[in-house]
């Protein structure tokens, strides 16, 4: 059963007009962008509420970042058999995962508020997915957690997400359960924030934190530097977005009318240092699993402008071979490029793209 499937389910019953009202309240308290004095899910109907109106576009958000880890040729994806949610609610990133990882097989979700988990287990046991059917869901609090808990051997997963919770924490609080993603994953952590200036920044600081504890950025960034948009004069951020099909209780609780909805999402995908290379993983599809992100791909970070005969693409990529710093340009590829002119029209934004040779 898909996500939305087992959510139209779980909502009969419910009215709708009590689903809508406590979206607006909902809605209204997550644009406060401050941390939480209490659980901003207090009651069951406000559960079903979030999962109806957020956990779609979560879902989405995450999928794509974790689909951009999977492709960055530094990460051996085919291996993943676990992973740890944290903060997880009614398990968006656990659905996100079994979707990009096909040899997913452990699941833990850990969250402070115990109806959302109640929920996220009922719809992960509609799914018919193993890895979410025998998801482990704990409850606990940033700093109080046992994040091994429900790892394989309770020796940690190879994957951590946290994803669009920051923003409810202090800033003491979000160092605090980034640093327990790093605890918990022994090969990548995938941190997802809503797609404004503020989420950005939250995704900064924490980027700046795994750097210095020697994780190396997968996705988005080409590079291992500093965001080269943040030097630019007019103030600029760097996010992506994400299709999101509504259903039909979708739309009628957000009060909308067309079928889909672009969620607009910032990311940052981290792999653990020296692991990758230690692991001496192989060639596969013709790409070096041994290289750093930095030496890969351009980011494409703005829609592609398709004119007749060529294309206008915003990229971010490395400065130089060092890899240790980035620059954000405008790159034309033209007829004459041959294919590469075929995969910049084939590309969207949050693309990676081969530029070949800088000129």
């Amino acid at each position: 059963m898909s996500l939305r499937d087992a959510l139209e389910r779980e909502a009969s019953g419910t009215a709708i007009k009590q689903l809508s009202e406590a979206v607006t309240r909902l809605s209204t308290r997550y644009r406060a962008v401050a941390a939480a004095d209490e659980p901003i899910l207090a009651r069951p109907v406000d559960v079903l509420a979030y999962a109806h109106y957020r956990m779609p576009a979560t879902f989405g958000a995450v999928r794509s970042a974790l689909r951009a880890l999977a492709d960055s040729g530094v990460f051996d994806a085919d291996s993943v058999t676990s992973m740890v949610d944290l903060g997880g609610g009614t398990g968006a990133a656990a659905w996100a995962a079994a979707d990009v990882f096909e040899t997913l097989r452990d699941i833990s979700v850990l969250d402070q508020v115990p109806a959302a988990l109640d929920l996220g287990q009922r719809l992960a046991r509609a799914s018919g997915v193993p890895a979410l059917e025998r998801t482990v869901w704990q409850e606990g609090r940033v700093g109080s957690w046992n994040v091994t808990v429900g790892a394989p051997s309770g020796g940690g997963a190879d994957l951590a997400t946290v994803s669009y919770v920051l923003s409810e924490l202090s800033a003491q609080q979000a160092d605090r359960i980034v640093a327990e993603a790093t605890s918990a994953a022994t090969r990548a952590v995938v941190i997802v924030e809503p797609g404004t200036p503020d989420g950005y920044a939250r995704i900064l600081r924490a980027r700046d934190q795994l750097l210095e504890q020697s994780w190396s950025v997968a996705a988005p960034c080409p590079h291992q530097g500093a965001c080269p948009l943040l030097a630019k004069t007019e103030p600029d951020w760097c996010h992506f977005a994400a299709r999101v099909n509504r259903s039909s209780v979708h739309r009628q609780v957000k009060g909308g009318e067309l079928s889909h909805e672009d969620e607009k999402f910032s990311y940052v995908a981290m792999v653990r240092e020296p692991a990758h290379v230690a692991q001496g993983v192989p060639l596969r599809d013709g790409v070096d699993l041994t290289q750093r992100p930095s030496e890969r791909d351009a980011r494409i970070i703005r829609h592609p402008k398709k004119n007749k005969g060529f294309v206008e693409l915003q990229v971010c990529e490395a400065l130089d071979a060092s890899g240790l710093a980035g620059q954000v340009r405008r790159a034309v590829v033209t007829k004459k490029a041959g294919p590469a002119y075929k995969q910049a029209r084939d590309a969207g934004w949050g693309d990676a793209i081969d530029l070949g040779a800088r000129g």
